[in-house]
């Protein structure tokens, strides 16, 4: 057993059994038999590390309290899967629009309310460890901030003239500045993470020998025993559901083998799309960098638009990597923003024997043809004042025609938009 707590909210004594029965194993579980007495426990000094909820309860709802949690900052942490027989969609949105986690219907399966359970939990872990990872950096960074801050005002007397008259292409070298304090704050956590997951793999392999060695071990002795020792150990056989335990044991491995297996994919993923110490020309495959982009940003952009990719065989291409996948980062969230209820985004490659070419084309709203020329110009934005600087076009402009390439778009006004680069295989740059 670990040291999670897990509180069971429901009115119905036998679906409290059943869900004790299959919980109580793996943590410590605590009931509660209606909504009232769930918001006590979950404002206590000890509250639980995950709520599993039935909706529909007498007094107050699962609605009612998974709402309450979540206007709680003390409580808007807490994981909610609700547990219901309602079985249309609108009421799974429902839920989820009101904070919840996950959503199961009942009847239910034990194990794939235990599976849940364990991916809330461990995403919560990580997201918590991944929280204090960036308050460390953010830390950092302001403390960098304010040493900036007091040489900059220290020059800024001596450099005030020159800065009016050149403010706009200031700010954006300050844009991309950040831009690159970004990319070094993903790779060092991208770093941290990998370490750990290293040996949580290594671990996980390890436990998976141990347990078939276990089980051998256990049907060996099953087999071997006399009637009369099967008789004695008969009752503890059952009740410890040994033949359930051994089914079930190698399946819940390799699932966490598998999640690790992802987790540490989308790690490595992330340290090499950010690379913030590339800063030179190399031999780049295209098409690993589109598909780096589209694992990074599909969970993000999933309840938005759905990433396909369509990508043909195309040279290694001499370019900044860095650069590059700036751009293709750009152009995914900026067809993303174009897309009002959920669309598709569709990325596609080619090879005209001299440039590589990469679409990125969306079934957003499109863009008016009075601002098209104006698309790839520096503090040009449609956003209102304050949600974006109108530089993240016209850095991806100025990084391709660095490339020697062009970026192009065409767009119908509601009929989507796709925006054209190509980039030189032999990897020219324009200074």
């Amino acid at each position: 057993m670990n040291n999670n707590t897990i509180l069971v909210v429901d009115d119905e004594p036998l679906g409290v059994r059943i869900l004790c029965h299959h919980l109580k194993r793996d943590y410590s579980v605590v009931v509660a038999t209606n909504g009232e007495e769930a918001l006590r426990i979950a404002r206590s000094d000890v509250p639980p590390d995950l709520i599993l909820m039935d909706v529909i309860m007498p007094g107050m709802t699962g609605y009612d309290v998974c709402t309450l949690l979540k206007n709680d900052p003390n409580t808007a942490g807490i994981p909610v899967i609700l547990v219901t027989g309602l079985s249309e969609e609108a009421d799974e949105k429902r839920g989820l629009d009101l904070g919840a986690v996950d959503f199961i219907q009942k009847p239910f399966a034990p194990s794939l309310v235990r599976a849940r359970i364990r991916n809330q939990l461990e995403l919560k872990k990580y997201r918590n460890h991944l929280e204090m990872l960036v308050i460390e950096r953010t830390t950092e960074l302001e403390l960098k901030q304010r040493q900036l801050a007091e040489l900059n005002k220290e020059l800024e007397n001596r450099v005030a003239e020159e800065v009016n008259n050149s403010r706009k292409k200031d700010t954006l070298l300050i844009h991309q500045d950040k831009l690159v304090s970004i990319g070094y704050l993903a790779a060092g956590v991208a770093h941290e993470i990998n370490n750990p997951m290293g040996f949580i793999m290594s671990n996980l392999k390890t436990l998976h020998n141990f347990t078939n060695s276990l089980r051998q071990y256990v049907d060996a002795v099953h087999e071997t025993a006399t009637d009369e020792q099967r008789s004695r150990t008969a009752e503890l056989y059952a009740d410890l559901d040994i033949p359930y335990i051994q089914e079930e044991l190698p399946l819940i491995i390799a699932e966490t083998l598998e999640g690790a297996e992802r987790v540490k994919n989308i790690v490595l993923d992330l340290k090499d799309f950010a690379c913030p110490d590339k800063d030179c020309m190399d031999e780049t495959d295209l098409n690993r960098s589109i598909q780096r982009a589209a694992n990074l940003f599909q969970s993000e952009l999933s309840p938005i638009a759905h990433i396909t990719l369509q990508l043909g065989t195309i040279p290694l291409v001499l370019c900044n990597a860095q650069q590059i996948n700036l751009v293709i980062a750009n152009l995914l969230m900026n067809a993303s923003e174009a897309i009002d209820d959920h669309g598709n985004i569709t990325i596609t490659t080619r090879y005209d024997g001299t440039y590589v070419s990469i679409d990125v084309s969306d079934t957003g709203h499109g863009v008016a043809e009075e601002i098209r020329e104006h698309i790839f110009d520096p503090f040009f934005t449609t956003k209102d004042v304050g949600k974006g600087a109108g530089l993240g076009l016209s850095i991806c402009y100025g990084i391709i025609k660095k490339h020697g390439g062009d970026i192009t778009l065409e767009s119908q006004q509601g009929g989507g938009t796709t925006f054209t680069v190509i980039v030189p295989v032999e990897g020219t740059v324009c200074e």
